[in-house]
């Protein structure tokens, strides 16, 4: 079983923290060679245990699969997709009220721009919960972006690590909420 277990208490107890994800929802992994750890479905993530953390296969059903957070196959189709080692799916309520009126979220603040100078794109799919056309359509986009925006759902993020995953998800996050103050305050 996956030892890094402060690594996920940390993520999850952030992104909770920083409402980017409300008690039971959200989910994380991490590459383990031919293998993923990821959260047990229906885990609360500020609060995970090691129970929470479920090892399966990347290419494969094994008998661990079901008990893993039924957006197991977008983190399988993103793993095989990319070089991602670790992946954060997180609903920030920001971005996802940005994704309803836009196919890129443009940051508007200059922290913004500086990591994200070609914008967030904003990915629109029939079925945006675990499913197949999710899990192929996420990992051209990135490919070459860190973090992207599925319409009305929430944000998928990868990196070398859980804390870089968190790191793309809260300047997301800051981004969408500048901007929707700042439409706020213009009004």
């Amino acid at each position: 079983m996956h030892n890094d277990l402060k690594a996920f208490q940390n993520a999850g107890r952030d992104l909770f923290l920083g409402g980017m994800n409300n008690t039971h929802s959200g989910n994380m992994s991490v590459r383990l060679n031919r293998m993923l750890v990821i959260t047990r479905t229906g885990s609360m993530l500020h609060r995970i245990e090691h129970g929470d953390l479920i090892e399966t296969l990347i290419d494969g059903e094994d008998s661990n699969t079901k008990l893993a957070s039924r957006e197991l196959p977008v983190h399988r189709g993103i793993y095989r997709g990319t070089k991602a080692e670790a992946i954060v799916h997180a609903h920030c309520p920001h971005a996802v009220a940005l994704s309803f009126f836009t196919d890129k979220i443009k940051p508007v603040d200059v922290e913004g721009a500086y990591y994200f100078p070609n914008g967030i794109p904003v990915l629109s799919v029939e079925k945006a919960v675990g499913s197949d056309e999710l899990a192929a359509a996420l990992p051209p986009l990135l490919q070459n972006n860190s973090v992207v925006v599925v319409k009305g759902h929430g944000t998928f993020s990868i990196g070398s690590d859980l804390e870089e995953c968190l790191h793309w998800t809260s300047c997301l996050d800051n981004i969408a909420k500048i901007i929707l103050l700042t439409k706020n305050l213009n009004n």
